[in-house]
């Protein structure tokens, strides 16, 4: 945060992208005709789309975290179990408008929400360690 104790920029940007995206997201995973998207989407298997798409939404939140100088454990497990929930209710409301609901599609989602996570803690990490003072050699 900065001095104002406003959320600066970055953070904003991130945010912004990451209510578009998972409004997309939303959209296309209760769209009734799923086909629709293959020119889009290739012949991507089902699993791989949902470990990408959560994965994404992953980073895009933890970046928000990061950027708003909030990355510290308990929020990321909060934003990670927001995410595992969101994922539940996207899957659980899928019939609601003729698509259907596959809890392994749930378990790629939290994969992917893992591997998101992972890659901004990793930047989080090189971040830090180039930023840290080089000691002199004696």
């Amino acid at each position: 945060m900065t001095v104002s104790g406003t959320i600066g920029w970055p953070a904003r940007v991130f945010a912004t992208a990451t209510i578009v995206y998972a409004c997309i997201l939303v959209f296309m995973t209760h769209y009734p005709k799923p086909g629709e998207f293959e020119r889009f989407l290739g012949a991507t298997p089902d699993k791989t789309l949902h470990f990408l798409a959560y994965g994404v939404l992953a980073m895009l939140s933890a970046g928000t975290l990061a950027t708003a100088g909030r990355w510290v454990p308990p929020a990321v497990g909060r934003l990670a179990a927001a995410l595992a929930a969101l994922g539940v209710v996207d899957e659980a409301t899928q019939p609601l408008f003729s698509r259907a609901a596959d809890p392994l599609d749930w378990v790629y989602d939290c994969v992917g929400i893992a591997a998101g996570l992972a890659v901004v803690a990793a930047c989080m990490f090189a971040v830090a360690a180039a930023r840290r003072p080089v000691a002199p050699r004696q």
